[in-house]
């Protein structure tokens, strides 16, 4: 039997591993495992860690990622964020530090390993790497620098901004991109196996293609550039409606694409693996709130079987969500998960079969 390790190394080389991998990027979900609440989780890295290491001894998972929730930069860019005791963690659009256009120029950049919250994210990698690393694939995550600028501002005035004051938007992302690359260098410091960027506007029910590309995809090639630099592998998630794969591979030439939709330019799955499946290795798309929230186990398995028989055939697919595991959902969804690809996913049976 393969490590989780050896199993996603094959799958990502386009051959078929002992059985497809299930990676159900379970986060604050693990919280439940250890006996903590979201808010003790959200803001303790070495907390979050043995969360993370006990939900996966449990549940056998392929991989782990070291993320918190999509507030950590804006945090520590200045920006108030609201911890819930029993739900994900996000910024205080009543306060935003962005107030008007002419404030993207003066944010101030800062030293990840120094900031709260991602000095908490580095400390999460480095316990997964040293405990879990050399046998299971532990990833490390930076939202995309527009997403980040979305924390600081809002979403409606951000887009208006996109349009109206472009070049002021642009100089945000400038300062933000600085300060992902010094975090994507301190998180590969830690040996991650992998780096997520998190490029959800790169969609077309967020923004055009154009317009995405006259400003996030202006700076994401630095990032995956850098990502390669150190050494990990590039992983870039997506989980809005219709997402540009032609333009994320051409950008960030990621050897992971985890989704949540169908790309853009393909009508159904068959064709997305048709079409795409030789270039990138895809991750997903199980439905984090239909399916794993409000499905029962017997309905996670029959979805991942499907998944599997429409994506898994020669290897570059693993199985996932196609965004974060529910933080309140049933774990004994993502035992389903496992189930699936342990009774569906197994390459051998199904070549003597």
């Amino acid at each position: 039997m393969m490590t989780s390790l050896e199993r996603i190394g094959a799958t990502v080389q386009f051959q078929e591993p002992d059985r497809v991998p299930c990676v159900p990027l379970i986060g604050g979900a693990s919280r439940r495992v250890y006996g903590v609440t979201y808010e003790e989780w959200a803001q303790d890295g070495e907390l979050a860690a043995k969360c993370q290491i006990q939900a996966q001894e449990l549940i056998g998972y392929d991989g782990i990622v070291a993320f918190l929730d999509l507030a950590v930069e804006a945090a520590d860019f200045g920006q108030e964020v609201v911890y819930p005791m029993e739900n994900t963690p996000g910024p205080n659009y009543n306060s935003p530090i962005i107030k008007t256009p002419d404030d993207y120029s003066k944010l101030v950049r800062f030293d990840p390993t120094r900031g709260h919250r991602t000095r908490q994210v580095l400390r999460y990698a480095e316990i997964l790497m040293n405990e879990l690393g050399s046998s299971v694939p532990v990833m490390g995550l930076c939202y995309g620098p527009l997403g980040i600028l979305e924390m600081l501002r809002s979403a409606e005035k951000l887009f208006m901004d996109c349009i109206k004051h472009k070049e002021a938007v642009i100089q945000g992302l400038e300062i933000v991109t600085d300060v992902l690359v010094d975090f994507i260098k301190a998180q590969a410091k830690t040996g991650v196996h992998a780096i997520i960027l998190t490029t959800l506007f790169a969609a077309n029910s967020i923004m055009s293609k154009k317009l995405w590309m006259e400003t996030e995809g202006l700076f994401v090639r630095r990032l995956a550039d850098t990502i390669r630099a150190c050494g990990p592998m590039v992983v870039v998630h997506n989980c809005a409606e219709g997402p540009y794969f032609d333009v994320m591979i051409e950008t960030m030439n990621p050897v992971i694409l985890s989704v949540a939709n169908k790309a853009h330019d393909c009508k159904d799955w068959m064709e997305v693996k048709k079409k795409w499946g030789s270039k990138v290795c895809l991750y997903g798309y199980v439905d984090p709130a239909n399916t794993l929230y409000l499905g029962t186990p017997d309905q996670v398995r029959k979805e991942c079987q499907k998944e599997i028989e429409e994506l898994g055939e020669g290897g570059g697919f693993i199985l996932g969500p196609g965004c974060e595991f529910p933080p309140n959902a049933s774990l004994l969804s993502a035992v389903a998960m496992m189930d699936a690809a342990k009774l569906y996913g197994q390459y051998n049976k199904t070549r003597a079969a």
